[in-house]
């Protein structure tokens, strides 16, 4: 009788572990929520080693991550390789890990720990894995491992699936713009935007880019037009790149129609709203400019003014971000303009008005005002002991 007794105290109590498990854990999460990092972490310790395999998991990979995060990548390994569990299974959590694995290796200098996780996580998914694909092709590369980079890309690109193609080269085309070896990113763009209808946009965004460094604004423009013609002329992102474009080339009527089409297709698109609202400051057109920035006072609705005086100013247009300033001031009451609008006086050299400015928001116990008064000041006494 006590045996069974204690049979059914071990089966009750494996049920209670189960159910523990799992509400610790999704209090690990409301903590989390919570912004109660510390305290989530405590909870994910204990679930880790609980024995409830499903919640020992996840707790593990979560933790993996935390740890990794913050550059504790001796704590981030134990968890994550309780997840691989030594690849005895390809299970998804045990992929995920393996990747991060890899990461933690790569970033510690250990080749080959690095390459024994991704050719393992390759080598599980089949090479049908784009983003373990392309980070073994990458991996490669990085290791000066030519032969073996070349054969894995030779091998993928043969796939029948377009998009894979197109990927695998998109992200090689990436990996060469960070290495600055705009020659090879060129090339494996060229061929991702060849390979997939689906890459025309992405590939040629980048290409076009490369374009407009290079100086060769027809190449950028063909890429620009074939985007939108993708796009069947709708989306207002491209649309406003367009019109952006060809304010740099100085084709102001094409730049305000291609803008117009992009507001058509998103009203609140405020980055192709802004460019047309310069447009119409430039002509002197009041009846645009009121539309314009009608429209914008519906998306920005407080603080409009200012914002468009340090956008102004970003942008080195001061005439305009003087404008908008002065109705920021005068319309909104708002005295942090006049501390901007001063910092703006100060720079272009009518320092008095820029200084009594200041003088003005840090009355107003603007933040910041009384730094940038002694700023100006130091700068001042500067420029005046140089004169001496």
């Amino acid at each position: 009788m006590k045996k069974l007794l204690l049979v059914a105290a071990i089966l009750y109590g494996s049920v209670l572990s189960f159910g523990d498990a799992k509400a610790d854990y999704e209090s690990a999460r409301k903590l989390v929520q919570n912004n109660k990092i510390s305290d989530a972490v405590k909870v994910l310790e204990k679930i880790s080693t609980s024995g409830e395999k499903e919640y020992e998991t996840k707790a593990n990979f979560d933790l993996g991550l935390y740890y990794f995060q913050n550059k504790d990548n001796v704590k981030a390994k134990k968890h994550l390789s309780a997840v691989w569990n030594n690849g005895t299974v390809a299970t998804p959590e045990a992929l995920e890990a393996a990747k991060w694995l890899h990461a933690i290796a790569a970033q510690s200098k250990n080749t080959a720990e690095a390459q024994k996780y991704i050719e393992w996580a390759d080598k599980s998914t089949q090479g049908k894995d784009i983003d373990i694909v392309s980070s073994l092709v990458i991996f490669y590369n990085e290791n000066k491992m030519d032969a073996k980079a070349q054969e894995k890309y030779n091998s993928a690109i043969k796939s029948t699936d377009k998009n894979f193609v197109a990927e695998l080269n998109y992200n090689l085309g990436q990996y060469y713009i960070e290495k600055n070896n705009i020659p090879k990113a060129k090339k494996y763009l060229q061929d991702s935007y060849k390979a997939s209808p689906n890459a025309v946009v992405p590939a040629g965004f980048l290409l076009s880019q490369i374009a407009l460094s290079e100086k060769d604004n027809a190449t950028a423009e063909k890429y620009l037009l074939e985007m939108s013609k993708a796009t069947q002329d709708k989306n207002s992102e491209i649309l406003g790149m367009l019109g952006s474009y060809y304010i740099g080339v100085n084709n102001l009527p094409k730049a305000e129609d291609y803008l117009k089409k992009s507001i058509t297709a998103d009203s609140k698109n405020s980055d192709s709203l802004l460019m047309l609202l310069t447009i119409y400051e430039s002509k002197k057109d009041n009846a645009n400019i009121n539309s314009i920035y009608n429209k914008l006072k519906t998306i920005v609705p407080k603080g409009l003014n200012k914002e468009l005086g340090i956008t102004y100013a970003g942008i080195g247009n001061a005439e305009l971000s003087e404008k908008y300033f002065q109705k920021s001031i005068s319309e909104d009451k708002d005295n942090e303009s006049k501390m901007f609008l001063g910092q703006l006086y100060f720079l272009t050299g009518r320092q008095t008005e820029g200084m009594n400015l200041v003088k003005e928001a840090a009355n107003a116990k603007v933040k910041g005002a009384d730094e940038v008064l002694k700023e100006m000041q130091a700068a001042l006494n500067k420029a005046n002991s140089t004169k001496k």
